[in-house]
């Protein structure tokens, strides 16, 4: 079977409800807003019903966005690509802050234990604090920061779960009309089923060898017959945690060559370990399926995921686009319109 569409986390992808802010990201601010030294954008950006957006919002998405190319400077991109940049940024932040909003003014919103478990699960990532608050600061961030940004993006997901996605289902019906009219999307080379635990790397060598030896030692306890499930809730710095890991089903292609690699010479049940850029992972077989066409029974989990991301994407957009014109949104950058 082809890899259906992943659902989307919706608090991790507002910008797919963009609509196309046009306006040149070379554009300067008025002096009233003039940003502070070093900074992309001025100190506040837009306004919704009055109240200030700032410009460090935007730049924290864009760097973090940059940083998977090496950082360059900001001038030294194509105007094109800041437009793109900037246009993604600041739809994403705009419809964050309507959809936040929103979930407070009906009653919902995280709770402190639901911020702090967060908090946790990340931090159990790292090798140490310090390591941990290096790499935040790369993200112009800290941890009051990084509270204040779950604090939201769990509120947000809250409130998707209750305006949205209780209220999508799909039928029986749907599934098998799917099935029947894409039968091309069912076909699969030999694919994988995995299931693994990421331990980032460190910063420093020593930080690193740290990660390195507490992989390993996950990796001695998996081999042993540990439940893999419940090390990779307790100890993955990964989202698939929350799964006990798992990643579904997978062909040779979509991986990355490295974990490809490992992963097809393990025999199913079996674990290895993977250094990776982003982290050294600990991975499970626990599935493997030969070159054939997926039964409508096997595509059923993944179609009906796809399915109803794309039912829950298309009331998302329906939602932002109601939040955008009840609310008064003026951009400060000059070239833009709301």
């Amino acid at each position: 079977m082809k890899t259906l569409v992943k659902k989307a986390v919706f608090c991790s992808s507002l910008a797919l409800a963009g609509f196309g802010l046009p306006f040149s990201a070379a554009a300067q601010a008025p002096a009233a807003q003039a940003a502070a030294p070093g900074s992309i954008f001025p100190a506040v950006v837009a306004t919704i019903d009055g109240q200030p957006v700032p410009g460090r919002e935007l730049e924290v998405l864009i760097r973090r966005e940059l940083a998977r190319i090496g950082s360059p400077d900001w001038k030294d991109l194509r105007e094109d690509y800041r437009n793109q940049l900037t246009v993604a940024a600041i739809t994403s932040v705009l419809n964050s802050r309507l959809l936040y909003q929103k979930a407070v003014g009906e009653g919902i919103g995280a709770t402190d234990a639901e911020v702090q478990a967060e908090m946790d699960r990340i931090a159990k990532g790292y090798a140490s604090d310090a390591e941990m608050n290096n790499d935040l600061a790369r993200q112009m961030l800290d941890r009051d920061l990084l509270r204040e940004n779950l604090r939201q993006t769990l509120t947000i997901a809250k409130y998707m779960e209750a305006a949205i996605s209780k209220s999508v289902s799909i039928t029986p019906e749907e599934l098998a009309k799917y099935y029947t009219d894409h039968p091309s999307e069912f076909a699969h080379p030999d694919i994988i089923r995995t299931s693994q635990i990421l331990i980032r790397g460190g910063a420093t060598p020593e930080q690193d060898a740290l990660a390195r030896q507490r992989a390993e030692g996950l990796l001695a306890r998996a081999k042993k017959g540990e439940d893999f499930a419940r090390l990779a809730r307790e100890h993955s710095a990964d989202e698939s945690a929350a799964k006990g890991g798992d990643l579904g089903y997978a062909n040779k292609n979509v991986l990355d060559p490295k974990y490809a690699d490992v992963a097809f010479a393990l025999a199913i049940g079996e674990c290895g370990l993977i250094e990776t850029p982003s982290g050294y992972r600990v991975i499970k077989v626990t599935d493997k399926k030969p070159e054939g066409v997926a039964t409508l029974e096997e595509a059923t989990p993944q179609l009906t995921e796809m399915l109803r991301s794309q039912k829950e994407q298309a009331e998302l957009t329906k939602l932002i686009q109601q939040l955008r014109e009840n609310a008064k949104i003026e951009i400060l950058l000059s070239g833009t319109s709301n």
